[in-house]
């Protein structure tokens, strides 16, 4: 009986995970990458790399999957709010629409043997959405931007050691676009492409004693290029040659390495602190090549940035553990190359949480409030003349729900 319960439990969890997958998912992000992946982890500034607690360690730290024993499942979704006031140019101020985004995730981990686990999860890593008004003062460069994306990924982790373990993988992301501007004051232009890149993550977990442990995790480049339509609602003879036609968007999607530092002084406390390098060089150019007219190159030249997290938890009780954390995250933009697809700044983020432990289940809530410093952009062929981002913020709320077998 047992067994079949497990069974069951089992199927309904996979079940979950693949409803996940098609959920669609944009977010608005200080450059475009995304760290909300459980509830738990939201709660702590995501600072849970050397820590492994649930099956969100998958994404954290595949190799600390090696710290639970027998198989974890578990399923959730982060809600992100976001909004800015922007004053582009001689127009009036505008706010960006503040539209509800919601980024799932599901992870489910296995121990084959003594020294051997299985991990497989979904979750976005990368995903920006932002609106503007149909009338704003930069509908010529875009008024509405949506990049969707959901990773998969399977590792196998080795338990070297009985203090070291190593994990190693593929990550499959597929990725979306919704791209919209008018070219012409009549002219409406929507590029709407999807396609699929592959690459690769490797992590290391060590734990020095009962009290101290680290992680360390490494995402590789992803190439992707993604193909579709652009749609004009209007065709425009030469000079302009504005046609419907097909459109491949292509980019590289930037290498990152996390390392993180855990503590735990007693039963009750655990404490982390993490530093995360993305190396938003590789992120070069925005290509886009077009069937029937010339192709375009958007130049990016974005640096390498840092994000440092801190993150502590405390069990109150056996059945509640409480959390908080902070996040300084970097913004990869260089002055001169800005644009309103991604308006925004060095940010800063501050968290909350708790969790209920209800036997094999367990119950995660987290939220955030992200602030962006406020930005001012000369002019530059990305904007429609000298602008400021002012009053950049969003509000996040994540739930999760775990199970292990």
């Amino acid at each position: 009986m047992r067994l079949k319960r497990n069974l069951h439990h089992l199927a309904a969890s996979a079940r979950a995970m693949a409803l996940l997958m098609l959920v669609p998912t944009v977010c608005h992000a200080g450059g475009f990458a995304l760290n909300e992946f459980s509830a738990r982890g939201n709660a702590m500034g995501g600072a849970v790399i050397a820590l492994p607690a649930d099956a969100s360690t998958v994404i954290y730290n595949p190799a600390g999957i090696t710290q639970l024993p027998g198989t974890r499942t578990m399923v959730g979704v982060t809600a992100i709010a976001p909004t800015a006031d922007v004053h582009a140019g001689s127009g009036s101020k505008t706010t960006l629409q503040t539209n509800v985004y919601t980024p799932p995730h599901a992870f489910l981990t296995h121990q084959l043997s003594d020294t051997t686990w299985l991990g497989v999860g979904t979750y976005t890593r990368f995903g920006l959405g932002t609106q503007f008004g149909y009338e704003w003062a930069g509908t010529t460069k875009t008024y509405k931007a949506e990049l969707a994306s959901y990773s998969f990924a399977a590792n196998i982790a080795f338990k070297l050691t009985d203090k070291l373990s190593f994990a190693v993988g593929p990550e499959i992301i597929y990725s979306s676009a919704d791209l919209r501007k008018r070219p012409t004051s009549t002219t409406d232009m929507r590029m709407i492409v999807d396609g699929v890149g592959i690459g690769a993550q490797a992590a290391l977990h060590y734990v020095f004693n009962d009290q101290w442990s680290a992680g360390f995790v490494y995402h590789s480049t992803q190439k992707q290029s993604d193909s579709g339509h652009v749609h004009y609602t209007e065709i425009i003879a030469p000079p302009l040659v504005l046609r419907n036609q097909a459109l491949t968007i292509r980019m590289d999607l930037p290498a990152s390495y996390s390392l993180g530092l855990g503590y735990k002084p007693n039963s009750d406390w655990k404490i982390e602190a993490d530093a995360v390098f993305t190396q938003w060089e590789d992120y070069k150019k925005l290509r886009y090549d077009f069937e029937n007219q010339a192709d375009v190159t958007s130049l990016k030249n974005w640096r390498n940035t840092w994000r440092f997290q801190l993150g502590a938890e405390y069990m109150a009780t056996d059945w509640l553990a409480l959390r908080g954390g902070f996040v300084w995250d970097q913004d990869p933009i260089r002055r001169g190359y800005e644009d309103y697809m991604l308006p925004t700044n060095d940010r800063k983020i501050y968290s909350l949480g708790f969790g209920i432990i209800d036997d094999k289940l367990t119950y995660d809530f987290s939220l955030m409030y992200l602030i962006n410093n406020d930005r001012s952009m000369d002019s530059n062929p990305n904007l429609a003349g000298a602008t400021k981002i002012t009053n950049s913020k969003a509000y996040m709320a994540g739930f999760s729900i775990g199970y292990t077998f």
